[in-house]
């Protein structure tokens, strides 16, 4: 059994980027770095034909340091340059652009010379929903041309954007694969917000996500809502977070759903410590 995700937009977003392949030099994808694997869709392989890559590793201040540094050294024996970065300050994205122009250069013609006749190295920028490709974007050209928003999908239509005198970059929207057989990789996707909310129940989610940082010893989410150590129980782990957040139903009972969209959201915001779900 698997998990759909395949809006008519992203088909034609396929179509669309295979046609512009044959105008890249060099590829960059964006993940999310508190689950790389997660977030990375590997069917863009395919399509990008082995081009030169760069991995950008988001949001590498909500994740773990020390894993996101395994993390960088994996894709580099992969034969990737991989960033660590966040795109809301800008850290990391001057190193990702030039990196992804050596990686053009060293595509060239053997001789020196480029391929083409453009002035500029084209580059595309990869990546499935809601993991900040357009806010990479506009922190490389230092001003707001791509449109930013914080909920999957907002990027529709292809558009190039000159970043300096070497490169340009086209914009993407975020294309899901066609199909996520792995509940761990759906957990992922959802509890990082890559996933319309429509697509998933919260409760289930959370209590998932909170069997998921127990399993890997990330147990700061326990003093911020005052949950016992001996309290292994997702579903009561939500009670407690429903008792020190004041979400009462009538009648004396807990909202669990209510603690489950905190808990949600806290993670997504960083407020739960600094948390990776995978590593390599």
């Amino acid at each position: 059994m698997g998990f759909s995700w395949y809006p008519g937009h992203m088909a034609r977003a396929v179509d669309q980027l295979k046609q512009s392949m044959k105008l890249i030099d060099v590829v960059i994808e964006i993940l999310d770095a508190r689950a790389p694997r997660s977030t990375r869709n590997i069917e863009l392989s395919e399509i990008t034909g082995g081009k030169p890559g760069v991995v950008v590793l988001n949001k590498a201040d909500l994740a773990d340091p020390a894993t996101t540094r395994a993390w960088v050294e994996r894709y580099l024996a992969e034969g990737f340059r991989a960033i660590p970065a966040d795109c809301r300050t800008g850290e990391g994205v001057p190193e990702a652009i030039a990196a992804a122009i050596d990686a053009a250069r060293e595509g060239e013609d053997p001789r020196g010379e480029r391929r083409h006749s453009r002035a500029r190295f084209r580059t595309a920028v990869l990546g499935i929903p809601n993991v900040g490709k357009s806010s990479f974007i506009n922190r490389a050209a230092r001003r707001s041309r791509a449109k930013v928003g914080d909920h999957p999908g907002v990027t529709r239509a292809k558009q190039w954007i000159v970043i300096d005198r070497d490169l340009e970059m086209l914009d993407t929207p975020g294309i899901m694969p066609p199909r996520v057989r792995d509940h761990r990789v759906w957990t992922a996707l959802a509890a990082l917000g890559c996933l319309d909310a429509s697509t998933y129940e919260v409760e289930p989610l959370a209590t998932a996500l909170v069997a998921r940082l127990d399993g890997m010893g990330l147990s700061d989410y326990r003093g911020r809502y005052r949950v016992p150590e001996e309290c292994s129980d997702p579903h009561e782990v939500l009670e407690h977070v429903a008792r020190s957040r004041g979400c009462m139903r009538t009648g004396g009972k807990f909202d669990t759903a209510r603690a489950a969209e905190i808990v949600v959201r806290d993670f997504r915001l960083g407020r739960l410590g600094r948390a990776t779900l995978e590593s390599p």
